[in-house]
């Protein structure tokens, strides 16, 4: 694989990229106007139709009406789809994508190319390549932007990420491979035409940064320690943990066998034997109300539970006691039910203020200390861009939830974090609740484009490289260096910009010491129980940097943990250096 420059690959008229346009290999160019590519592969097209979506294109059928023979780029033959996407039932975003494979032959091998070019118009899509060692789906993409004109896309490489939610896989093309047009950003017109491999990538410098010394700010004072029962509590059970992440959150769980659940006793187990201290378990309670939809919306009363929810807690409730680890119960849903409009709703408000009543009631003769409530995991989670929960509107549903839960258990320690992703810029605008047992819990990615980098759901899927700290020679005048791209958001350009000042130990403990001055004027515990960041794309030795670092912080200012992701493999077992990194004793 060759390439002149390292960039981000994008839309060459915009980055000022030049794809050598011979030697190049056709793949496609539509003139034939059958589903057979060039090299002898065939196209098809998969959706979300068998997961309860309804995604659809407007044509009779895409076999026959997708390879048109007229509106090329300055050619007749193209590719052009008209695409509806619908939701409907599907847990996701909606989709409709397009694909054909690429076989490796004697005369031709994938990997002897730097990137594929192609011309598109049209909506906004993902191009993914996919490669058979990658087996949950993780596969290889980059966004593309839609385009109201004929606009050549060229795609390198190097450029390529997972998109950071299964096992990480080195991208190998020295294979046979398919390459994939995925719609799922909005509907419309689609068309695309005269796809090639390209030999060779050559990039213009844009000077997009400086390469400056590192600036460290000047440490802001920390008013003291928290000292109440409550948190002595707080400091024994819920530091040094993790979380049961990207599963009953997301999910509803079926089956009653836990050899078939993504974490199980011997999960538990495991944790318990490389040091952890507790368990998070983010689960939406909810999915398991008999008549789910009728009792949120009020018109149905009485809140019937499956048994399904408490084979789940009561599993973990046994296995985390059995191997002693602390248990909290983490109310936390994917699925948008609680948005802007529910959360103004009076019947909505008793209902899932009522379904705690109901958690609770079950295990109010469980008389384990290190057992938690927590009420629910970040307000405004899942909703529209620029969609929020108002505070007054969340801390009245949060009082009715503590209400709810006292009336059958007086002193159950309970677990709030406030609006806009649990921001503790937002919990220091608030006082805390009427209520003498609640540990108050705020989640800290920062500095976010290090934490944050490959993370599709971010828009920084293409992103890689970010040291940490910051480093003037590991740094570059070049965006393209970091997998940032056109598409890229502007506030993460910002903040690369100013990573230099940010990219550090006292920038974070800057930011923790705005909340934990507020709990020292309350006297009330404090827990970090989000944090992290995303292994696949971070290096080792940054990632040891940033969790040693978060790791100092926390016991330096006297606040609990649990950690979301970036310190295990795929097998849930740690990731080398990190058991000292953050000090679990086995």
């Amino acid at each position: 694989m060759k390439t002149a420059y390292l960039i981000p690959v994008f839309l060459l008229s915009i980055l000022n990229a030049v794809a050598q346009q011979s030697p190049t290999v056709l793949i496609e160019d539509f003139e034939d106007g059958n589903s057979q590519n060039t090299l002898g592969g065939y196209w098809y097209s998969f959706n979300d139709n068998q997961n309860g979506g309804k995604s659809h294109i407007k044509q009779h059928s895409w076999q026959k009406d997708a390879f048109v023979t007229t509106g090329g780029y300055e050619s007749l033959g193209m590719f052009h789809v008209d695409v509806v996407l619908d939701k409907a039932a599907y847990q996701w975003n909606p989709y409709y994508a397009f694909a054909t494979n690429i076989n490796k032959s004697a005369s031709l091998n994938p990997s002897a190319f730097a990137g594929i070019s192609y011309w598109h118009k049209g909506v906004a899509h993902k191009f993914r390549v996919e490669t058979s060692e990658v087996i949950d789906y993780d596969f290889y993409s980059i966004p593309v932007a839609a385009s109201d004109v004929w606009t050549l896309v060229t795609i390198d490489f190097s450029m390529l990420n997972q998109e950071g939610w299964g096992k990480k896989v080195n991208i190998n093309l020295d294979q046979s491979i398919k390459i994939v047009w995925n719609l799922d950003a909005t509907s419309g017109s689609f068309q695309i035409d005269d796809i090639r491999f390209v030999k060779e990538i050559r990039y213009e410098k844009q000077n997009n940064m400086q390469i400056l010394p590192a600036e460290i700010p000047v440490a802001v004072a920390v008013k003291g320690n928290i000292s109440s029962p409550l948190n002595d509590l707080s400091k024994k059970y819920l530091t040094k943990g993790m979380n049961l992440a990207s599963w009953a959150e997301a999910n509803k769980i079926t089956s009653t066998n836990p050899k078939d659940w993504k974490y199980n006793e011997a999960t538990i187990k495991l944790q318990a034997n490389q040091g952890l201290l507790g368990i998070r378990f983010p689960i939406d309670l909810d999915l398991y109300v008999v008549d789910r939809l009728n009792v949120l919306s009020g018109a149905k009363k009485k809140i019937e539970i499956e048994p399904m929810l408490y084979t789940l807690l009561d599993s973990m409730n046994i296995w985390t006691k059995r191997y002693g680890l602390s248990l909290t119960i983490d109310y936390h849903a994917y699925d948008g039910s609680y948005n802007r409009a529910s959360s103004k709703d009076p019947k909505f408000r008793e209902a899932v203020s009522s379904l705690w009543r109901v958690v609770a009631q079950h295990f109010v003769k469980e008389k384990r200390e290190d057992l938690f409530f927590e009420l629910t995991n970040e307000p405004c989670l899942s909703l529209p861009e620029g969609e929020y929960i108002d505070q007054a509107d969340w801390t009245l549903l949060a009082q009715m939830m503590i209400d709810s839960i006292r009336k059958v258990d007086k002193t159950r320690p309970i677990i709030f974090g406030d609006t806009k992703w649990y921001s503790l810029d937002e919990l220091i605008k608030n006082k805390p609740l009427k209520d003498t047992y609640v540990i108050y819990s705020f989640h800290m990615y920062d500095p976010f484009v290090f934490s944050h980098q490959g993370a599709s759901w971010t828009n920084m899927g293409t992103m890689k490289n970010v040291p940490f700290p910051y480093s003037p020679e590991r740094w570059s005048t070049e965006f393209r260096d970091f997998g940032i791209i056109d598409g890229t958001p502007g506030w993460v350009k910002d903040q690369m910009k100013q990573y230099y000042q940010e990219g550090n130990k006292q920038f974070i403990k800057n930011r923790l010491a705005k909340v934990k001055n507020w709990a020292y004027d309350y006297n009330v515990p404090l827990i970090c129980n989000e944090w992290g960041a995303l292994p696949n794309t971070a290096k080792i030795e940054d990632l040891n940097a940033y969790f040693k670092t978060m790791g100092e912080i926390f016991r330096e200012m006297d606040i609990s943990w649990q950690v979301w992701f970036g310190i295990m493999d795929s097998e849930n077992k740690l990731l080398p250096g990190m058991s000292e990194a953050l000090d679990l004793k086995k």
